[in-house]
C-alpha cells in the first residue's frame, strides 16, 4: 500500500493529547489498510491542513471500494460493525476522543471511490 502525506502548514502545532490521537490515527489506517485489500493500486493518502479559522484538520483518504450507505449511516455506533471478526468498538471510541478534545471526527464514501475520514481538531 503506497501512502502519501501531506502537511500544509509544515509548522503546523496543536494542542492534544498525542497518545489518544496516535490512537484514533492508527485505528483509521489499520481501516484503511483492510479495505484495500482487493483493492489495485492500493493507496492511503494523509493530508493535515487548516481552514481560514486556523482549524486543524486531517484528512484519511482511500481509494478502496467505499462503505455502502446503509453502513456509512451506522459507522459510529457503538459495536456496529461490517467486518466478520470486528468488534465495533473503534470508529466509536476514535469519535468519542475526538469530540473529547472538542473536535470531530466524519466519514464521507461512494461506493467504488474510496472513503475518506476526516479528523476536526
Amino acid at each position: 500500500i503506497r501512502i502519501d502525506s501531506t502537511i500544509n502548514p509544515p509548522n503546523l502545532i496543536v494542542r492534544i493529547d498525542p497518545k489518544q490521537i496516535e490512537m484514533v490515527l492508527i485505528n483509521l489506517v489499520k481501516n484503511a489498510c483492510e479495505a484495500l485489500h482487493e483493492t489495485e493500486n492500493p493507496c492511503i493518502k494523509i493530508s493535515v491542513y487548516t481552514d481560514h479559522e486556523q482549524r486543524a484538520y486531517v484528512d484519511i483518504i482511500d481509494n478502496g471500494p467505499g462503505i455502502e450507505p446503509e453502513a456509512l449511516e451506522k459507522i459510529f455506533i457503538p459495536f456496529y460493525t461490517t467486518k466478520k471478526t470486528g468488534s465495533g468498538i473503534g470508529l466509536s471510541l476514535s469519535q468519542r476522543i475526538m469530540q473529547m478534545h472538542h473536535g470531530n471526527l466524519t466519514a464521507r464514501s461512494e461506493i467504488g471511490h474510496g472513503t475518506t475520514f476526516t479528523l476536526q481538531i
